[in-house]
């Protein structure tokens, strides 16, 4: 097996090339970053949360790769110039570069807070145009790369407690088809990659820890990432099995609209378990503390 892996990093069209991911410490991110390893590029990986980038960065020296970890928030302009110039500084040039930071809030949109819509408006769609500007800028000077963003299968299945965040990922969907033609007169690939849910902190930052619906496992989705990168196309469902239901949806307004209810239903139903838990734990808290200050 060492041999045959061995063997497939020497002869990979990606060996030594410079892979930028965004949103690396956990996830996504990290999952791709390491179904990478075979392949030996040289990686840049960035995060907000620098414990677990650097354990990250750990885990894939130890599997050879040259990794340059970047503790950053793509929210902010000077470390989005940070991402930029210390990639090239250190390996010259960025031939792959995944905007696969985000986050999503699950929310009824009337009770939904004005920061919290700023923040996915911020993180999801604001800070991905401009780091994909500033990336492509660079692969036009080299004269080619790829970008891949990260969207969401809610473009096709909006569901309501999600429709800020289904509103940010539909616009990273019409912002690739907007640049992909202007982008190819560069020699610069572009790609949208659009998950549904997958075994990641997504559900736990999103407050629906305790939804009921599958969530696929992420090594899977990272093959299919690197898969994207050795052999470039537009647009990647996954899972596959979701290619037909979006299709059918497509054409059935009715079944549709049972499915998209169906999912909103899950999510909402998470949504109050895992508030009512939180509930619990303040209130637990609060009577320690109480205990402790009588």
């Amino acid at each position: 097996m060492h041999n045959v892996r061995v063997k497939e990093a020497k002869d990979s069209p990606i060996r030594d090339k410079v892979v930028v991911i965004t949103g690396a410490s956990s996830g996504i991110g990290k999952a791709v970053s390491l179904a990478l390893a075979d392949h030996k590029p040289k990686l840049v990986i960035v995060a907000r949360r620098k414990k677990k980038l650097m354990q990250t960065a750990k885990d894939l020296r130890r599997l050879g790769l040259k990794v340059l970890p970047i503790t950053a928030d793509v929210r902010d302009s000077e470390d989005r110039n940070r991402i930029i110039d210390f990639s090239i500084t250190a390996f010259g040039s960025i031939d792959v570069f995944i905007n696969n930071a985000g986050l999503g809030k699950v929310n009824l949109f009337l009770e939904q807070p004005e920061e919290e819509i700023n923040e996915l408006i911020d993180t999801n769609i604001v800070s991905l145009i401009k780091l994909t500007q500033k990336a492509a800028k660079v692969m036009k000077e080299q004269g080619h790369g790829h970008i891949i963003n990260l969207s969401s299968t809610l473009v096709m299945l909006p569901t309501y407690p999600f429709a800020v965040y289904s509103a940010t990922k539909s616009a990273v969907k019409t912002f690739d088809d907007c640049i992909r033609e202007e982008m190819l007169e560069h020699g610069i690939l572009v790609s949208t990659v659009l998950p549904g849910p997958y075994n990641t902190e997504f559900n736990k930052v999103a407050n629906i820890g305790k939804a009921s619906f599958k969530g696929y496992k992420v090594a899977k989705l990272a093959q299919e990432i690197v898969k994207l990168i050795l052999k470039p196309k537009e647009n990647l469902i996954l899972p596959k099995m979701f290619r037909p239901l979006i299709w059918i949806t497509k054409h059935s307004k009715k079944f549709k609209k049972k499915v998209v209810s169906g999912i909103a239903s899950q999510i909402i139903a998470g949504k109050h378990v895992t508030d009512r838990e939180l509930t619990s734990e303040k209130e637990v808290v609060e009577a320690e503390l109480q205990i402790v200050t009588s």
